[in-house]
């Protein structure tokens, strides 16, 4: 009996070492330089997926291209191996209005490029969704 309570306290300390260890580590699902307490020094974040047409399958290595209308900044992301990204803004004085939207991958044809803010706030996250169809 008390070899059982012997492992069962090891595995118990090894758990809880694995949830130290593991627990700071942030996901990093396409989320390049996103810090979601960021808005106010950041603007409006910007996150969302590309999809093949055909049966809705998640595209990783996506290159979303977010850029001011009639400037050169932008900034580049690439999904990840969801197809998902998500990033900070372009800066608190940028409107998402005035950004344009595009996703590339080689081998792929761009069909549409879907944009949404997820509420009236200033700050609110931009929805993007990219469906792209093999050439």
């Amino acid at each position: 009996m008390s070899r059982r309570n012997d492992w069962c306290a090891a595995v118990a300390a090894g758990l809880a070492a694995l949830m130290l260890i593991c627990a700071p580590m942030p996901l990093t699902a396409g989320e390049a330089d996103y810090e979601p307490d960021d808005t106010e020094e950041h603007g409006a974040p910007y996150f969302g997926e590309a999809k093949d047409v055909k049966g809705l399958k998640p595209l990783p290595d996506v290159r979303i291209k977010v850029q001011v209308k009639g400037t050169m900044r932008f900034f580049i992301v690439q999904t990840d191996h969801d197809g998902r990204f998500r990033r900070n803004g372009l800066g608190p004085e940028i409107n998402p209005a005035n950004v344009e939207y595009t996703c590339e991958k080689g081998g792929y044809k761009t069909l549409g490029v879907m944009t949404r803010r997820m509420s009236r706030d200033k700050f609110a996250p931009v929805l993007i969704e990219c469906m792209l169809e093999k050439t």
